[in-house]
């Protein structure tokens, strides 16, 4: 589980988006952080200068008629009280007039009876949960102290932040958005090569196509399609060089298969027949392989590929005929056509051929002789060819398309017959299945082609 976890490929788009959009988040934030603080800074200087421009308006409004005032609570022991009596509400602001010796001349609605508990000295101060501001008149007789209770800012600052912060939470998850279709936007290209790539069959080496792309990826598809060049250069080489010498070797092999048959028919009876006809049988291999190899060029090189589409049951007939007048394999064949009266598919009609060909060569020569080689055309349009024998271990058939992979058995075979079948059904659109055992058997081996 680690090691899947380790080797899980990562996404691009998905990183650039949560790494942007968490960039974006952390730089809201300390901005928004910043924000709060230098407005919390900024609205306590404007409450401290509306605190102290309100005492120094009062005291001045004050001075002269609180003179008389002064004199009398020094002569009369006058008792503090409301200049103007009000109905009871809430005070943002309460003040004192204070004498030189801290007695209370005069107070708001909402002020204490006894001072403030806050030396007379000019400035502010904190008292309680509240921020006071201490005036002096120019003559030192008079003193004002102005108190706001701090749960009043702490409201307006809260409001303010408020304000502040709400509509600030909308750009985040519409950055986010934004980024997500951007970024989806801008590796569209990235996506659209990917598939491009992935509709590929291996024979298909055209370059591909820049048109549409991003600088970045440019270079990358340039470097890709001078690679494909280069690979397609070297295949087609590999499959020129094995089609010619398999062509060329077939005249050489043929004529001497048949100056080995003629010696044979001129020494029958004499020692040396048993040689000649180890030596038949050994250009009979080879001629086989030749075939093979010449089938492997041309699966290769697409053979398959066509845009017309064909009637396959005649060929089907055909093939299975010929090797119905074979004497070895006589009455070893039977086709079941079901009511199928036409079986059409998009694929090249020799390329077919070989197909079948390759299959039924198989089933013949592997299946057990005892037992019939049955073809059935089914109702989904695919081709069974089946036959019997013991059943093949599921890691061998697993491998046996691979190129010279044989099944273990000990008869003749070259080991490309069902890896040139797949890979023409696979050029058509086509699949190639292995079963074994058959369907419904509890031994043999099926084979069956999935047309495109």
């Amino acid at each position: 589980m680690r090691e899947a976890a380790a080797t899980r490929p990562w996404s691009l788009s998905r990183r650039l988006i949560v790494s942007l959009t968490a960039s974006l988040g952390a730089l809201w934030l300390l901005a928004a952080v910043l924000a709060s603080w230098a407005a919390v800074h900024e609205t306590n200087e404007i409450f401290d200068s509306a605190l102290q421009e309100t005492a120094q308006r009062l005291l001045a409004l004050a001075v002269d008629d609180l003179d008389d005032l002064t004199e009398r609570a020094e002569r009369d022991g006058f008792e503090a009280e409301d200049t103007i009596p009000l109905p009871g509400h809430d005070e943002y602001l309460v003040y004192q007039f204070r004498d030189r010796n801290g007695r209370v001349l005069l107070r708001s609605h909402d002020a204490p009876e006894d001072p403030f508990p806050v030396p007379l000295v000019h400035g502010f101060a904190g008292l309680g949960g509240q921020r006071v501001y201490t005036e002096t008149s120019p003559d030192g007789k008079l003193v004002i102290q102005v108190a706001e209770k701090q749960a009043h800012r702490y409201r307006a600052l809260l409001r303010g932040l408020a304000s502040l912060i709400v509509p600030l939470l909308l750009p985040p998850p519409l950055a986010g958005l934004i980024i997500w279709r951007t970024v989806g936007r801008s590796i569209r290209p990235l996506r659209a090569l990917r598939e491009e790539i992935a509709r590929r069959s291996g024979s298909n080496l055209n370059p591909l196509p820049e048109a549409g792309l991003p600088g970045e990826l440019t270079p990358i598809v340039r470097d890709v399609n001078r690679l494909i060049e280069r690979l397609g250069a070297a295949l087609e080489a590999e499959r020129a060089f094995a089609a010619n010498s398999a062509h060329e070797m077939r005249t050489p092999v043929a004529a001497a298969l048949a100056q080995v048959q003629r010696l044979g028919a001129e020494l029958a009876g004499a020692p040396q027949q048993a040689r000649i006809h180890a030596i038949e049988e050994a250009l009979r291999r080879l001629a086989d392989r030749l075939a093979k190899l010449l089938q492997l060029a041309r699966a290769d090189s697409g053979v398959a590929v066509t845009s017309e589409t064909s009637d396959l049951l005649p060929i089907i007939s055909l093939v299975i005929d010929e090797y119905a007048r074979m004497p070895a394999h006589a009455a070893r064949i039977d086709l079941d056509a079901g009511a199928a009266d036409r079986l059409t598919a998009r694929i090249d009609i020799d390329a077919f051929g070989i197909v079948l060909r390759n299959l039924l060569e198989n089933a013949l020569r592997h299946g057990d002789p005892a037992q019939p080689v049955k073809v059935s055309i089914a109702g989904d349009r695919a081709i069974h060819v089946v036959n019997g024998g013991s059943a093949i271990a599921p890691e061998v058939l697993r491998r046996l398309t691979q190129r010279f992979v044989r099944g273990g058995t000990s008869a003749e075979g070259s080991g490309l017959g069902l890896a040139i079948a797949e890979k023409i059904l696979d050029q058509a659109g086509g699949r190639l299945e292995l079963h074994s055992p058959a369907t419904g058997r509890k031994d043999g081996f099926e084979a069956i082609i999935r047309l495109p």
